[in-house]
């Protein structure tokens, strides 16, 4: 199952709003079009209209991965929804990464535990791990462990869903290493050096995110001034 950029946005925001915002779903065109030009939780940001995302939708439907509701006795619009449950199995926690990678791209293991918290809560960075070991673990696999960044001691994990021209580069075994949890050293490993990694993960996560807060007060700022 290979999706490009819109496909990926599509989906994405059909199983997030599914969580977020149930009361709203399924979902109106209209709504589609809104949730994929949203600035907040996106990356990269799109300017998608109509006829682009009804094009998406009328492909995945073709691919069974989206659902057509037509306007119950009174109503007027049709309604969208995904069928990722029907197709892949996944729960509510797979929905959540799957979500987070589709609609951000790669990302750190504590940076899923933040950004999934609106959707569906993890209690620890371990439950990140277990969920994503799994994904992994699919045949085919449809998570995997990116290449470490240079200066960075957290690895980020990326989905497997882009078409080859797209994909980035996931690292073999011994580039990343194995999945283990970030609460518990591997094993013939010690406890400090555990204790460490989890604590240079989290800090370079937050980093991360006090760098995106001051990019948006800056731009903010530039707004205002204008």
């Amino acid at each position: 199952m290979k999706l490009n950029p819109i496909e990926r946005r599509v989906l994405g925001v059909l199983m997030e709003k599914s969580m977020t915002q149930p009361e709203y779903y399924p979902m109106t065109l209209s709504a589609v079009v809104a949730g994929c030009n949203q600035k907040s939780n996106r990356d990269p940001a799109m300017e998608l209209d109509e006829v682009a995302v009804d094009a998406t939708l009328a492909g995945l439907r073709k691919r069974g991965l989206v659902e057509q509701l037509f306007p119950a006795p009174g109503g007027r619009t049709d309604r969208f929804r995904h069928k990722v449950e029907a197709v892949f199995g996944w729960g509510g926690r797979e929905r959540a990464i799957m979500t987070e990678l589709l609609l951000r791209g790669p990302q750190t293991i504590g940076e899923l535990r933040t950004h999934c918290s609106r959707m569906i809560p993890f209690e620890n960075l371990e439950t990140v791990t277990n969920v994503l070991e799994a994904l992994s673990r699919l045949d085919p696999p449809i998570v995997a462990a990116m290449p470490r960044e240079p200066g960075r001691s957290a690895v980020r994990y990326t989905h497997l869903l882009y078409p080859e021209d797209e994909a980035p580069s996931p690292a073999g075994p011994a580039a990343a290493g194995p999945f283990t949890s970030p609460d518990k050293p591997a094993a013939g490993a010690s406890p400090v050096h555990g204790s460490r990694s989890n604590l240079h993960q989290e800090v370079d996560d937050l980093r991360r995110q006090v760098d995106e807060l001051r990019r948006r007060l800056d731009q903010l700022e530039s707004n205002l001034g204008g």
